[in-house]
Formats: structure tokens, C-alpha cells, sequence
């Protein structure tokens, strides 16, 4: 499971009460703060749009000079009105 990095402030009281739980349990603020966020967001039903289409992400069909070649860059840039 790949993880995201997320920032978080909070209340000191709040951190100090944090720090004072995990110590407690033996287990890291992270672990606590994982849990909580788990239990407010059980009820999401939402989609996973990432895991829906990942394996498609990036994929891509066409020439592979599209971007080098003169002959297909000629034009571009220029409005079509002219």
C-alpha cells in the first residue's frame, strides 16, 4: 500500500493528549491518527478513481516523434484562422 504524506496541526492541548494516548498504548501518534481518520470516514462510499483506472493512467497511443519532429510540429502554435 503506497502511502500519502499529509500535514496536520493541531491544538497543542490536542498534540499533548496525542503524544500522552500513544504512549500509553504503545503505539505511534501516526497509528492513532490513522485510526481515527479510518473510523470518520467508514461510511465513504465514494469511488477510488486511481484504483478504477490506474492501470490504464500513462497509457498512450501515437507516434513516438510527436514532439521532436519537424515535419509534425510544423504549424503549430499558429492560429487555424489564418
Amino acid at each position: 500500500m503506497s502511502h500519502v504524506v499529509k500535514t496536520v496541526k493541531l491544538p497543542r492541548t490536542l498534540a499533548l493528549a496525542l503524544a500522552r494516548k500513544a504512549k500509553a498504548q504503545g503505539r505511534t501518534e501516526s497509528e492513532l491518527i490513522r485510526e481515527g481518520l479510518e473510523r470518520i470516514t467508514s461510511d465513504d462510499d465514494g469511488l477510488d478513481m486511481q484504483a478504477l483506472i490506474g492501470p490504464d493512467i500513462g497509457i498512450g497511443h501515437g507516434p513516438r516523434d510527436l514532439s521532436s519532429s519537424r515535419k509534425r510540429l510544423r504549424g503549430y502554435g499558429r492560429s487555424r484562422n489564418r
